[in-house]
């Protein structure tokens, strides 16, 4: 009977020993397969395949190209007013923004060799005062005095031209009032003429110049091809 019961004692704890370590290994295994890293359900963070981003998400959030702006085409024909000398300039620079021609005109300005009329240099302040007041008397209307520092101060020009023989024309006309000190003198890069260009210019626009004939006869109305180089603006 004691032997009976000792087989029962060893046979209860051989089955108590085998059940709890089965368990504890298969719990072990169960808590290692689950802390397992599966390759396949690796996926890196911050980044994105092509298909997780919503279409169209690229396209606006990519800053758009800068427009490109369009040259504005330079003019293909233009008409050439002109040339003016002196105080011609500023009348006839007034005469066309009183046009106010669409686009406006521009200048071309060119330094040529002139002919000067002119009287010589007053010494003194009181001397260019008598000779314009003789001037006046004589009938002659159009001069200046000579005011830039130099050897020319203080003299009184009568008259800037392109050629010698108007130079003289213009100096006889002027004896022939009485006008006996004027002389002429040839200068060098002396004279600035200015012509006025308007681009494609309407048949209006043309018409509206010639017009402006009769208070300018000496000036000319060109068309034709534009200037190569870029003419100042008026």
């Amino acid at each position: 009977m004691r032997i009976l019961l000792l087989l029962l004692l060893f046979a209860n704890l051989g089955f108590f020993a085998y059940h709890h370590f089965l368990g504890e290994a298969d719990g072990a295994a169960a808590q290692i397969a689950a802390l397992q890293i599966s390759p396949e359900k690796i996926v890196p963070v911050g980044v994105e395949t092509v298909s997780s981003v919503a279409p169209g998400a690229v396209s606006a959030s990519a800053p758009a190209a800068p427009a490109v702006p369009t040259a504005q085409s330079a003019p293909k024909n233009c008409a050439e007013w002109g040339p003016f000398a002196g105080s011609e300039v500023a009348r006839a620079d007034a005469a066309l923004t009183a046009l106010a021609l669409p686009g406006g005109a521009q200048r071309r300005v060119t330094e040529v060799d002139g002919y000067w009329v002119h009287m010589p240099p007053q010494k003194t302040k009181s001397d260019v005062e008598r000779k314009m007041g003789e001037l006046k008397a004589l009938g002659v209307a159009e001069f200046f005095v000579v005011t830039d520092a130099g050897p020319w101060r203080n003299a009184l020009s009568l008259g800037l031209f392109k050629n010698e023989d108007a130079a003289k024309a213009e100096l006889e006309r002027l004896r022939a009032l009485g006008v006996r000190s004027a002389t002429v003198t040839r200068r060098e890069r002396f004279l600035k003429q200015v012509v006025f260009v308007v681009g494609d210019p309407a048949a209006a626009t043309l018409t509206r110049l010639a017009e402006l004939q009769k208070d300018f006869p000496a000036a000319e109305i060109k068309t034709g091809g534009c200037p190569v180089s870029a003419p100042a603006k008026s």
